[in-house]
């Protein structure tokens, strides 16, 4: 059986819950993996995932089925990571929370840290959009149409702000660097 994301939602819409689980099995993952990407911690990215999808369930009456699912649950998740660290008086701004983290031995650990820091240098040159498409196209491995969908725009604009992006990367970071960064993620 195809999934049909507006059918699901109507069904719930109209109380059939179970169709809920549908759209939060297709969107889970990606959902997770965005909020990680910002939080690094698996637990704390664990309650927030949890968070946005109930979140989405309170207010799917208020959803317009006629729009597309994925920038509606994008937007969720921005706005609780937004709450998130507004709780925790967190002063770095999320858009320039990027980098990730790994569980190394303590020389690579100091080495990548080192590498890392060269890296979030370099990537603080590129827009928040930039930024973003960055992490949800390499480490998310989210594809263009759905980075669109997420981020409202066009599949093609996706496409053509990714390859400037790493065209731009490439011109400021040293090739070993920009190797590190991509081979790591």
């Amino acid at each position: 059986m195809e999934f049909n994301e507006k059918d699901a939602i109507l069904k719930c819409r109209k109380g059939d819950i179970g169709q809920f689980e549908i759209l939060y099995d297709f969107y889970v993952r990606k959902i997770y993996k965005f909020i990680y990407f910002k939080t690094f911690n698996k637990t704390i990215s664990e309650d927030l995932t949890s968070d946005v999808f109930l979140k989405a369930l309170k207010n799917i009456n208020k959803f317009d089925a006629d729009m597309r699912f994925a920038p509606w649950l994008y937007e969720i998740a921005r706005n609780t990571l937004i709450d998130y660290f507004r709780t925790r008086k967190v002063t770095e701004n999320i858009d320039n929370i990027w980098d990730i983290k790994g569980d190394f031995d303590l020389l690579s650990q100091i080495d990548n840290k080192i590498n890392y820091e060269k890296v979030k240098g370099y990537m603080s040159k590129l827009s928040v959009t930039q930024r973003d498409i960055i992490t949800m196209r390499v480490w998310a491995d989210m594809s263009h149409s759905e980075i669109a969908e997420a981020l409202g725009i066009s599949e093609q604009n996706s496409k053509v702000i990714f390859s400037r992006s790493i065209a731009k990367l490439r011109s400021i970071v040293p090739l070993s660097l920009l190797i590190l960064f991509i081979s790591k993620l």
